[in-house]
């Protein structure tokens, strides 16, 4: 008798070679099942919308592996076009290609015995995805066309399907919306996402808790760069991260960075137009509708803060101003109206924002700026949905600011959405400064220079357009000092004495209220230059109004200021005849 382990090796080779012989015959029997079943399924599930095709296909029964090469999924162009005549049409036409797809663990058993497939992973290797959208306004209308549920398409095929997890790794995804009058399209590159506990089932679809029948869906980008389409600018992006449980996009370090310097850029342009510099730290985009979002691309969301921000806007006013047409509808309240994303943003929250304009003069050859320091601002109502519009159309701002780094600055805005000429209004208020600080504006841009003065209150109630501006400003200082700077012929600065003790004396109220209580108001009527920017004409407005409350009118101005040259020159003759006097006594002497 054979010794009693050498029987049991015999049944367990016997075993082996018995089971591998099964493995064999149901690998080469699964192949062409599992060929007719996804492909059946494809079309089923879409309305023969679309096919599935692979270069190859093989799993292993024994590990519960498998893996498809050059995996593509593939819309038949002319059924979307059935569909559309038939208004059955997807707002969506989807084209896949993927590079690798990797199944671990698929659990062959379940399929053939209990028609379900689970999956503990799947692994997708540089898929490339591409988006067209075509808006049908009969989808959200529509009451007779197909309403069948995921599972329910599928249910002829599986019972269940579910995965653990699934991860898409270096997406590209190309987006072409066509519901305009011009196709635009946006790429994206460098894109990982994972989904964690899918499942489709006779429940998942009435499941709150998921979103497209996933329990989480986490996607990350990182180092996205895109050129605008005037080749100005780059918009960089550092990371991006979205979550579904928490219905969260945080944006890292994202940046409006001009291509070229100051000097080059203007070479570029060769006009005179706002340059702009623009960093946010962070964006967090908070409690987004994902149903809105993804399937009609709409951005609806209750809330957007923005971290750390700074913006620097530059002009140079030595360049032409470019063509003289008038420049409508370029207000950003105006151009809001024009997104080609619909969107609703209930509350948006900058917190500690730098905001600095600066303007090179073309006469003083000289940098003018000015800047609102850790800056404190909120909108509300930022939309151009016509829905939300109907019910309300105004956009409002809150801003609460330090003016040239000093000054406590509180001004309220208010933008009419609706209206034609981009209306809007705003009211405010700036605390105690030195006026000496506002020399780094008004002595490159208004040729003059505060030697003095204290302004202890300044506020404001405008109303504008993109016409005109009007309104009204209450300004209290005392102790006003200016010198104003000339040209000379050699095209040096200087200041004129003379004309310096004319305003001062006879132009300018050294104190409002004045010496005899009086006090000055000041009004604005303010005509916008048809090619100013937003920003230059908000702040050109009020400088309109302040002027005329310390004392200046264009007419008194432009009077003061010919009296004055007259008299610097007869002074300069005068002068220039008592030297040579002295000198031609010097040589006869």
């Amino acid at each position: 008798m054979k010794p009693l382990w050498k029987w049991i090796v015999g049944i367990v080779v016997t075993l082996i070679l018995v089971i591998l012989g099964a493995l064999w015959y149901l690998g080469n029997h699964w192949r062409p099942i599992f060929n007719e079943k996804l492909h059946e399924m494809a079309l089923q599930a879409s309305d023969s919308l679309y096919r599935v095709e692979y270069d190859d296909f093989d799993f292993n029964l024994v590990t519960g592996n498998a893996h498809i090469d050059n995996f593509r999924l593939i819309p038949d162009t002319a059924v979307y076009r059935q569909l559309k005549q038939k208004q059955k049409a997807p707002d969506n036409l989807y084209e896949v290609k993927i590079g690798k797809l990797v199944v671990d663990n698929f659990h062959p058993k379940r399929i053939y015995t209990e028609r379900k497939l689970n999956i503990d992973e799947i692994r997708i290797e540089n898929p490339e995805i591409k988006v067209i959208n075509e808006t049908q306004p009969y989808n959200d209308t529509l009451k007779t066309r197909d309403r069948r549920t995921l599972y329910q398409r599928i249910s002829g095929v599986l019972k269940e399907l579910t995965v653990h997890h699934i991860a898409f790794e270096n997406v590209g995804v190309t987006y072409s919306n066509r519901s305009g009058p011009k196709e635009k399209t946006t790429r994206l590159r460098n894109v990982n996402i994972n989904i964690s506990d899918l499942k489709v089932d006779s429940l998942s679809e009435v499941d709150s808790m998921r979103f497209y029948h996933a329990r989480a869906i986490d996607v990350n980008m990182d180092n996205y760069r895109i050129a605008t389409g005037d080749s100005l600018y780059y918009i960089d992006v550092k990371g991006m991260h979205f979550t579904s449980v928490d219905r969260t996009i945080v944006l890292d370090g994202l940046k409006l960075m001009p291509r070229y310097n100051k000097v080059d850029f203007y070479k570029q342009t060769k006009m005179a137009r706002d340059r702009f510099d623009l960093l946010f730290d962070t964006i967090s985009i908070a409690r987004i509708d994902l149903f809105k979002l993804f399937k009609q691309q709409k951005l609806f969301a209750k809330q957007v803060k923005i971290g750390r921000t700074k913006l620097d806007i530059f002009n140079n006013k030595t360049y032409p101003k470019g063509k003289k047409e008038p420049k409508i509808g370029q207000f950003p309240h105006q151009q809001l109206q024009r997104l080609a994303l619909p969107l609703k943003i209930d509350t948006l929250l900058l917190d500690k924002a730098d905001i600095t304009y600066g303007e090179l003069n073309g006469k003083s050859r000289q940098i003018g700026k000015i800047s609102f320091n850790d800056s404190h601002i909120v909108f509300y109502n930022i939309t151009n949905d016509s829905a939300t519009l109907k019910s309300n159309r105004y956009l409002t701002a809150d801003i609460h600011t330090k003016f040239m780094n000093q000054g406590k600055f509180n001004v309220h805005f208010e933008f009419d959405l609706l209206d034609e000429l981009g209306a809007f209004s705003y009211q405010g208020a700036l605390g105690y400064m030195d006026a000496r600080s506002l020399n780094a504006i008004v002595k490159p841009l208004a040729m003059v220079e505060i030697s003095s003065g204290n302004l202890r209150r300044l506020s404001f109630n405008i109303r504008a357009n993109e016409q005109a501006a009007k309104g009204n400003v209450q300004f209290y200082y005392n102790k006003l000092n200016v010198n104003i700077i000339v040209e000379e012929k050699d095209g040096k600065k200087a200041k004129s004495g003379m004309f310096s003790v004319l305003t001062n004396k006879f132009l300018l109220n050294d104190s409002n209220p004045d010496a005899n209580e009086v006090y000055h108001p000041g009004m604005i009527s303010y005509r916008r230059p048809p090619d100013a920017s937003f920003f230059n004409f908000i702040w050109k407005s009020l400088f309109e109004g302040v002027k005329a409350s310390v004392g200046i009118d264009k007419e008194r101005e432009a009077k003061l200021r010919s009296t004055a040259q007259n008299a610097d020159k007869a002074a300069g003759k005068v002068k220039r005849f008592f030297n040579n006097l002295f000198k031609k006594k010097d040589k006869e002497q």
